[in-house]
């Protein structure tokens, strides 16, 4: 009798991870094209005729189109101009919930949310938001930065500097808190299968921030840490917030503009050129 229980939990066991890793590969085949990696784009040239106006663009996700949105490029002009003394140009462009992939894909097209119309007229520096929806989204710090570099090689290859904005710890949990349970367990598995904990940005930090040393791109870009404008991290200060917890509110957008403006000009009055010093600000209080 106790050989045949044995044997029936056994048979129970054995059924149950059957199922499981019948499920596994169901689903990893079902999304296995969300981690497919596209081939790099032929870099476009953009140009280079701006009347010694110092130019900075920002591109990515809903921080850069909500920046638009919010008549933040405005500010962060007059940030840059009062510590330059030069005329500067600021325009800006993202979509929202866009994932660094198609951030990517966006500089290569013209129509809607594409910014290629906008890097066509060159820049001196680039501002780039992503990230925050690649972790939401379970795609993986292997995606994540292999886009990024992406984005980095043709800023760089058209001689304009990227400044790296680090992604704060935002509270996905607010919106994502009223989820099915299903969606839950369908982002879990997702995590599993990139081998990256749930809605975790600690990792996609830590695995930009190595790429960045690894290919010795750190001394190319200028790169913004989260504690430098948010002075909670890497919790998020609600102060600076909207009640999403997701997106800036206006003092945060000024707190952050104005530790960029103080990085760019940092750079720029040092050079008026394309430069490789490494940037590494004491302080971007506003």
């Amino acid at each position: 009798m106790l050989r045949n229980m044995i044997m029936a939990i056994v048979g129970v066991v054995c059924s149950v991870l059957l199922v499981i890793g019948c499920l596994y590969i169901y689903y990893f085949a079902k999304w296995k094209h969300l981690w497919a990696l596209d081939a790099r784009q032929p870099v476009y040239e953009v140009s280079t005729d701006r009347d010694n106006a110092l130019r900075v663009l920002l591109i990515g996700d809903s921080w850069a189109g909500m920046h638009t949105e919010r008549g933040m490029d405005s500010y962060l002009q007059q940030q840059l101009a009062a510590l330059t003394g030069d005329r500067v140009e600021v325009r800006s462009k993202g979509k929202g919930g866009e994932k660094t992939k198609g951030i990517y894909r966006l500089m290569f097209q013209t129509e809607g949310y594409g910014t290629k119309p906008l890097l066509m007229e060159g820049a001196d520096y680039c501002v780039v938001f992503a990230g925050i929806n690649d972790a939401a989204a379970n795609l993986g710090v292997r995606q994540y930065c292999y886009y990024y570099r992406l984005i980095l090689d043709f800023l760089l290859t058209n001689h304009i500097r990227p400044v790296v904005v680090e992604i704060p710890d935002v509270n996905i949990w607010r919106v994502y808190g009223s989820k099915p349970l299903k969606d839950h367990l369908s982002d879990y598995v997702k995590s599993r299968m990139t081998n990256c904990r749930m809605y975790n940005f600690q990792e996609y930090r830590e695995g930009l921030y190595e790429m960045l040393k690894e290919e010795h791109l750190m001394e190319r870009v200028i790169y913004v840490r989260m504690d430098l404008w948010n002075k909670k991290s890497p919790a998020i200060d609600r102060a600076l917030f909207l009640d999403d917890e997701i997106h800036l509110n206006r003092e945060g957008y000024e707190q952050l503009d104005a530790c960029i403006a103080r990085a760019i000009a940092e750079i720029w009055i040092l050079g008026h050129s394309f430069s490789y010093a490494v940037y590494q600000p004491v302080d971007c209080d506003a």
